[in-house]
């Protein structure tokens, strides 16, 4: 077994540099999207979202990456 004790801590910047390669590594884009309430429930209703889960930022990032999959990208063939 590995001790991870000893190992220096990665800073904040590092961390999200990292981030920022995967992604680009990835051919991905990280962005900011303002939602109105009723786009929120507009993915309740398409069943994209729980109900309860409406104020949970990143299960409605998850509804939203879901919807986006499915309805507004069609697979490279």
């Amino acid at each position: 077994m590995t001790e991870v004790g000893h190992l220096p801590r990665l800073s904040p910047g590092a961390q999200r540099m990292r981030r920022y390669r995967r992604r680009r590594e990835a051919a991905q884009q990280c962005i900011t999207v303002t939602l109105h309430e009723y786009q929120v429930w507009a993915l309740v209703a398409c069943g994209f979202l729980v109900k309860d889960q409406r104020q949970n930022r990143e299960a409605v990032s998850d509804a939203l990456r879901a919807y986006l999959s499915e309805w507004a990208m069609p697979p490279f063939e």
